[in-house]
């Protein structure tokens, strides 16, 4: 980016407090359970290191980074040791050995990773969280391979510390959650038989732990509900007490024959169904976006007043009448983080308080 002007280039502002009052409101909620900010995607294409220090800022011992990379560059980028960094992507070549010195907890599903880990060489102990398949089938050891996890994982106490149990749901339906919940609670009883303990025990994710007080067991992780990105399905922010955080801008270019070029495209993120479909907002007025180029799109202006050099908002809190990115997402019959986290590097990331 060779400019850093939002008023010339496409911008996405990001607004630091309305994400720590979300934190707050999601901490609130699911009080006395444990708040961990997930900021995998580039915090859900907000900016890793400012949002995850925001984070920090508010209070939170907990960050999910999905990798062991990402972890990484938070701890590289002053992520203080009090605070847990949770990866649970683990490829078959990971540098282990790094991880744990950077004191990252890692979500382990198998006994080879359980070895690779303890056969790293690291000078530390490894933080470890076991993981159990409660149905979703992302990764986690079955009802079978449970019990021989855990007691590897008991014996290899020298070099492992057994920090929680943990899984994935679906949020498919309450049936299924409900199914998934009592199939977790069975996995850490087996545990705790062996002679398993845990810190945490970590299951819902945003949905679930909002709605749910029984998903919530020690821990929860939140993603696109700290950034004000609701499910969708009748379902806005502002219903959850939740603000989004992001505004996307763009300048105008160009004015002609009641058409203006807009300086952002599908090479930037936007979808090209964008086309015909949704709206953005310049001097407080909505148009229609009726083409997306792969470095522009055009809009409608009518018989608008529209110069060059102004700026369009193609979404926002809403609350100057420009479309939201509740909306956009609905419109696309897509969900807001599938939005967001598209959104270019190219694109400017600015950010305040």
């Amino acid at each position: 980016m060779v400019s850093s002007d939002p008023t010339t280039v496409p911008t996405a502002t990001v607004d630091l407090s309305a994400y720590r009052r979300n934190l707050a409101r999601l901490g609130e909620r699911i009080a006395p359970a444990a708040l961990m900010a997930v900021v995998k995607a580039d915090a859900y294409g907000h900016g890793l290191v400012p949002v995850a220090r925001a984070a920090v800022e508010a209070g939170l011992g907990w960050i999910g980074s999905l990798d062991i990379e990402t972890g990484l560059v938070l701890r590289e980028n002053g992520i203080p040791r009090d605070v847990s960094v949770f990866t649970w992507l683990l490829g078959p070549d990971e540098d282990y050995a790094a991880a744990i010195e950077a004191e990252l907890d890692l979500g382990v599903s198998t006994i080879g990773q359980l070895e690779a880990i303890a056969g790293a060489g690291a000078s530390l102990r490894a933080r470890v969280h076991l993981k159990i398949d409660t149905g979703l089938h992302r990764n986690g050891a079955s009802v079978h391979e449970w019990p021989g996890l855990v007691a590897r994982a008991i014996e290899l106490s020298d070099r492992i510390e057994l920090v929680g149990a943990w899984t994935h749901i679906a949020e498919a339906s309450d049936d299924d959650d409900s199914i998934a919940i009592a199939r977790f609670a069975a996995a850490v009883a087996v545990a705790e038989q062996l002679g398993a303990r845990f810190a945490v025990r970590h299951l819902a994710a945003s949905a679930a732990a909002f709605a749910r007080a029984d998903a919530r067991f020690d821990l929860v992780r939140i993603g696109a509900f700290s950034y004000g990105i609701s499910p969708g399905g009748g379902i806005t922010p502002s219903s959850l007490w939740l603000e989004p955080v992001m505004t996307l801008t763009a300048p105008v270019i160009a004015v002609r024959d009641g058409l203006a070029t807009i300086g952002i495209g599908f090479g930037d993120g936007i979808p090209s169904a964008a086309a015909g479909v949704l709206q953005l907002s310049i001097d407080g007025r909505l148009h229609e976006i009726v083409a997306v180029h792969i470095d522009s799109l055009v809009v409608d202006t009518g018989e608008a007043l529209v110069r060059p050099g102004g700026t369009a908002v193609l979404f926002g809190s809403g609350a100057d009448g420009e479309p939201t990115l509740q909306e956009w997402a609905d419109e696309l019959g897509t969900i807001g983080e599938e939005i967001v986290t598209r959104l270019s590097p190219r694109i400017l990331r600015r950010f305040f308080e």
